[in-house]
């Protein structure tokens, strides 16, 4: 008996290095990211791609909650949003990088954080992002009930705007950028603190000016190109 007490001691002081490990080293690690100088558009958070929806007359294509459809005001709150564009969804998981960073250079135009009565749970994402289950946004409704915080970029000829997405384990949304500061393509802009998802919005254009980009893709912020430059 005092053996097995032992053992159950020795594994769960093992759990507890482990989860501290990860938390103090593994999770806050900022590798460096080199963006293509021909990249107009790149990703703004590192994670898998769970949905790429065309955007028409204000709303998203995308079922949630029984819905076929759903109002684009409902995931990039605040001020009246452009009416037709892209959505791109990237869910992180745990494992992820947390860092978001600029998906084009601008100037900030608008930050504004929306509270939540309740955060839902990211789990539903999670299990259909590792099984590679479809439609992976099923059944998660944190995608228009969570806490967000909302980042407008103003580019030369883009507008996109980046939405930071809790989830119920977050601990907190970090914005690091302010109204009127100017950003670089894939400068940091931000984290979100554990398992959580960013979308992207890019206001006037269609996924087909998207090339290459599919759901279940993996992501890199920063490093990885939505749309070059033209030839």
């Amino acid at each position: 008996m005092r053996n097995k007490f032992v053992a159950l001691s020795a594994v769960l002081a093992t759990v507890v290095m482990l989860v501290r490990a990860y938390e103090r080293w593994y999770f806050p690690r900022d590798p460096a990211r080199t963006v293509d100088p021909d990249a107009v558009i790149v990703s703004p958070a590192d994670g898998r791609i769970v949905y790429v929806a065309d955007v028409a007359e204000g709303t998203v294509p995308i079922a949630i909650k029984g819905e076929t459809a759903i109002p684009l005001d409902d995931i990039v709150k605040g001020q009246p949003r452009p009416s037709q564009g892209v959505l791109i969804g990237i869910f992180m998981s745990p494992f992820d990088v947390h860092y978001q960073r600029s998906p084009i250079a601008g100037i900030v135009e608008e930050v504004s954080y929306h509270a939540a009565p309740y955060n839902y749970v990211m789990g539903s994402m999670f299990l259909r992002n590792l099984f590679r289950i479809q439609p992976m946004y099923a059944r998660s409704p944190h995608i228009v009930a969570n806490e967000r915080n909302i980042i407008h970029i103003r580019g030369r000829d883009q507008d996109a705007y980046v939405v930071q997405i809790a989830d119920q384990q977050v601990n907190k949304i970090d914005c690091y950028v302010s109204s009127g500061d100017e950003v670089r393509a894939g400068e940091k802009i931000g984290m979100i603190r554990r398992g959580s998802q960013v979308d992207l919005f890019l206001a006037g254009i269609t996924s087909s000016e998207l090339p290459g980009l599919a759901v279940g893709d993996k992501v890199r912020a920063g490093a990885s190109t939505l749309l070059n430059r033209p030839a």
